[in-house]
């Protein structure tokens, strides 16, 4: 008897082992001019019904290691297959290409998927976020997507500090989809108590209220220094001088003719207000530029934006520093490990730029800053260039050393004490690391601008609005770099850095498709200007955004393609917008949308169909 139970035992573990989740763990090993890749498979740690995890310990993690790619079985296809593979932003490409390799090294979210029928997984990097690439490739009609984390970029700063770790969801049936990928997320995000519902938060922040109604101005700038056309570490001595585009008296006229043209409820983001103008002699903010109308000039400005009933708040930049500021002292800047200057790479009005330890600032000047911005009476989303554009620094000085998760704790406290000063905090881009304390951003990525303008990746078919379906309700975005300032126009020069005031002109041409995707993807109007010619194109946007308006604070539940170009997004609340960017009129349930159009199906079922773009 005892045999017979053994044997069955030892059946049981064998068929286990046949239905066992695996992945390949391709290492890669450099020594001296030697590269070398060792392959092997892996069990996969089986962790829910519906998850599995991987664990490298950083104990394996020896020297001669560039970089490991983990490749679960489940994520591989071929050409052929029905479904899709996608990246945090929404880009994702069908199975359809014989040979092609796509990667991407910056992400919005910590996540990546693939789609293979009514099955899908989706992953989930819990560490090592910042130092990991999705990889799609395909070869001969195979496709694979997988992460690769590389160890490079770590050892410029520090040793290897963390264990690997990664997560694999399995979703199946109906809620096998970008939707379900995205809720999980979502569920993830606010059952850890990372993020927060605007809803939730309006409470504790009236502010957001107006903001989740109102469309964001970004004067663009006051004044700003010329980006030098060479790399140069200015001093006070050669730096060049302020040119003055809307000071702060004009200011009151631009935010007046805003009013005066229709526009209820605007927020007012002030760039350039500090000293040496925009990006000019950061990261010290203090004394208020005065070619473009000192302290008083601009609290007078924020007292008669306030008094036209619109928000107004500040732009400030706390991750730039240039040599020409007066608080310039190499020991707050970002270092390596053999104890250089960690340089960004960018050159700026203020000229070469060099990172600042987030560390550093917090512990000495940042909270008092942020209490003098307070004092000068703005109110409102606090903006802090580039937080969620871009992944933290890191840094190696043992006075204020930082992995990239740490210094993006710093900066979350940061925009925390910017939301108890000013009632919100808000930044450039989607990237989530600080999205718990953010209430609204610029845009989210450039995918859509690189895909209509045939400059992505050829494996990627197109975008979904992945990201939307997990923040929209607790983040207020436009999607993309090509829906701001959609009704000014395209650019009429190849130009586009902040401090060129040739940046602000448009060619006043209107692109319905633009509009349209600024409704179906759940986002509002953004302006980066200081041209009154803008005023009527503002206005424009904002009869655009007055019927969806309500939206904005409604979770977006969910995404569907139901015809070629017709999409239906559902909210919380139980409304829906079907968009139609044919040229043929769709007609949905006995409804006829126009070609390029949308209709509103209000949750009592009426129906709101606007002009035409």
């Amino acid at each position: 008897m005892k045999k017979i139970l053994l044997s069955m035992l030892a059946a049981c573990f064998a068929a286990a082992a046949l239905f066992a989740e695996t992945a390949q763990v391709r290492t890669h090993y450099v020594q001296g001019r030697n590269k070398t890749v060792k392959t092997k498979t892996v069990e996969l740690e089986k962790v829910a019904p519906d998850k599995f995890r991987l664990v490298i310990p950083k104990s394996q993690i020896t020297d001669d290691m560039s970089c490991i790619d983990i490749v679960p079985e489940f994520a591989k296809a071929n050409k052929g297959d029905e479904g899709y593979w996608i990246m945090p932003r929404g880009t994702y490409g069908k199975f359809d290409k014989d040979n092609g390799f796509y990667s991407r090294w910056r992400h919005l979210m910590p996540i990546f998927g693939m789609k293979k029928g009514d099955k899908m997984f989706w992953g989930h990097m819990k560490t090592y976020r910042f130092d990991f690439t999705i990889i799609v490739e395909a070869k001969n009609g195979k496709y694979e997507i997988y992460p690769r984390v590389t160890f490079d970029t770590v050892r410029k700063y520090m040793p290897i500090y963390d264990d690997i770790v990664v997560e694999f969801n399995m979703l199946s049936g109906k809620d096998a989809d970008y939707n379900g990928m995205a809720k999980g997320y979502q569920k993830y995000q606010l059952e850890s108590g990372a993020v927060r519902t605007i809803k939730d938060r309006i409470k504790d922040f009236p502010q957001l209220d107006y903001l989740c109604e109102s469309i964001v101005v970004r004067i663009q700038t006051h004044g700003a220094k010329p980006i030098s056309e060479k790399r140069i570490n200015f001093t006070k001595e050669n730096e060049l001088p302020v040119i003055v585009h809307m000071p702060f008296g004009v200011s009151e006229e631009f935010a007046k003719a805003i009013k005066d043209s229709g526009v209820d409820k605007v927020t007012i983001v002030s760039a350039g207000w500090n000293y040496g103008g925009y990006d000019g002699r950061t990261p010290q903010h203090f004394p208020v530029e005065e070619t473009i109308g000192g302290e008083e000039g601009l609290k007078r400005l924020c007292k008669k934006v306030q008094d036209l009933g619109f928000q107004f708040t500040l732009h400030a930049t706390n991750t730039d520093g240039y040599t020409v500021s007066p608080m310039w002292n190499p020991d707050w800047v970002g270092k390596r490990a053999d104890g250089s200057l960690d340089e960004s790479g960018g050159l700026w009005a203020g000229g070469n730029c060099f990172n600042v330890c987030q560390n550093c600032s917090w512990h000495n000047w940042v909270p008092q800053e942020l209490k003098k911005m307070a004092a000068l009476g703005a109110k409102g989303p606090h903006y802090i260039d580039v937080y969620s554009a871009t992944y933290p620094n890191r840094c190696a000085d043992p006075n204020h050393p930082a992995t990239p998760e740490q210094m993006a704790e710093y900066q979350n406290k940061i925009l925390a004490m910017s939301k108890q000063l000013f009632g919100g905090a808000s930044s450039e881009s989607g990237y989530d690391h600080v999205a718990g304390n953010i209430d609204y951003i610029n845009y989210i990525e450039r995918d859509l601008k690189m895909l209509w303008e045939n400059k992505h990746n050829k494996l990627v078919s197109g975008v979904y609005p992945l990201w939307e379906l997990v923040y929209h309700g607790i983040i207020l975005y436009n999607s993309d770099r090509a829906t701001q300032n959609h009704t000014r126009g395209k650019c009429l020069y190849k130009i586009e850095k902040s401090g060129d005031p040739r940046w602000m002109e448009g060619d006043g041409i209107v692109d319905p498709k633009v509009s349209l995707k600024i409704v179906e993807f759940g986002g509002r109007p953004i302006f980066y200007t200081y041209k009154f010619a803008d005023v009527p194109r503002i206005k424009r946007a904002w009869d655009e955004f007055v019927p969806v308006r309500h939206l904005q604070k409604e979770m977006m539940t969910r995404h569907d393609e139901i015809a070629d170009n017709v999409f239906v997004t559902e909210f919380g609340e139980g409304s829906k917008i079907v968009s139609n960017y044919n040229k043929a009129p769709y007609n949905y349930k006995g409804t006829q949308i126009k070609p390029i159009s949308y209709i509103l199906i209000n949750p009592d079922g009426s129906i709101y169909q606007p002009k035409p773009f």
